[in-house]
């Protein structure tokens, strides 16, 4: 080996060495930012607090980016609490992405890392909706591996699940659906151009191209990949408007950004957006786009985040008269002061 070539090879092994440092770091860090504070109970039933004629997509709903990865490698794990606890946390939509492994399993999965059962995820979304009938759940399926679409839509209707049909036309049906008739249910969105309500909504895709959709979330992936500070001032304005031009369905406001260099994870993205976003929420009380806002989708959902997002339902004016003092300590005993 010539002298020139031992030299290119020892840069590259110091640059490959310090590549891994730095993530290396980057994920000590960032999950030593990790938080770990707990619920209260209230939270678990807080939309027994909403007024029961509230149309659905008038209601500020919690969402979970990428839900069920907590097992997932650093690299791909955008949520750091399980299906259970994210639940008891206030979520009320998860997002879902399904793979089909080589003997025919089905799994949870964000890029090329699976993760837990689709079975066990429905577990806990029915063992929630038994303990709790005042609420109810929005399930989100849009992206499938493997041909795991046929397999997941059996696995769905083989559970007790009470799974929310529309009747006649699905879009009218859910611009007009209230909290009160989907209690203790589910909303099941798929992201495939044949659903017609029967059974699953149709969803629209990330661009915006599907026709009629009962719910919408809006994603350019080179708007998530820039900093916090142009994605809330830039993307999330954006996004909101293409929903105004749309007018009909749910309203996924994705607030998560993304790795675009697969290298730092989704923890470290998060922890320079977290203050930010948070920031974003907590001034919608004060805007224009309020009555608009539905599902605050997020990575890492914690207590403190979903607070954020409910009490904009104070705002709106939507919570039992009778609920407002309990809703109002719910968010208090579950916000984080410094």
């Amino acid at each position: 080996m010539s002298k020139k070539r031992k030299i290119t090879l020892i840069c590259l092994s110091a640059v490959l060495l310090l590549i891994l440092c730095t993530v290396g770091v980057i994920a000590i860090v960032a999950n030593s930012q990790n938080d770990k504070s707990q619920p209260t109970a209230e939270l678990s039933e807080w939309m027994s607090m909403i007024k029961d004629d509230t149309l659905l997509k008038k209601v500020v709903i919690p969402g979970a980016h990428d839900a069920g990865t907590k097992e997932l490698s650093y690299l791909a794990r955008t949520q750091d609490r399980g299906i259970a606890d994210l639940l008891a946390c206030g979520t009320r939509y998860l997002d879902l992405r399904v793979s089909k492994t080589k003997n025919g399993e089905l799994k949870i999965y964000h890029g090329p890392f699976k993760g837990v059962t689709l079975d066990s995820v429905l577990n806990d979304v029915t063992q929630f909706l038994d303990g709790h009938p005042t609420e109810m759940l929005i399930l989100d399926f849009q992206h499938f591996e493997n041909d795991a679409e046929e397999a997941t839509k059996d696995a769905v209707l083989n559970t007790s699940l009470q799974v929310v049909t529309a009747q006649g036309d699905f879009i009218q049906f859910v611009d007009n659906l209230t909290l009160g008739e989907v209690r203790g249910k589910c909303l099941i969105l798929w992201g495939d151009e044949s659903a017609d309500g029967e059974t699953f909504l149709r969803r629209n895709n990330d661009d915006g191209t599907v026709a009629e959709s009962a719910l919408h979330s809006y994603y350019e992936g080179s708007r998530n990949k820039k900093s916090s500070a142009n994605y809330v001032e830039n993307a999330l304005p954006y996004y909101i408007n293409r929903y105004k031009e749309q007018g009909s369905g749910l309203f996924v406001l994705q607030g998560q950004l993304t790795d675009g260099l697969f290298v730092f994870g989704p923890h470290f993205r998060e922890a320079t957006h977290t203050k930010n976003m948070n920031a974003y929420v907590e001034n919608l009380k004060d805007s224009a786009d309020l009555n608009i806002i539905n599902i605050i989708m997020r990575d890492f959902v914690t207590p403190h985040k979903n607070c954020l997002a409910l009490q904009l339902n104070l705002t709106k004016g939507i919570v039992k008269t009778e609920c407002a003092a309990d809703f109002q300590k719910m968010i208090a005993d579950n916000l984080i002061t410094d």
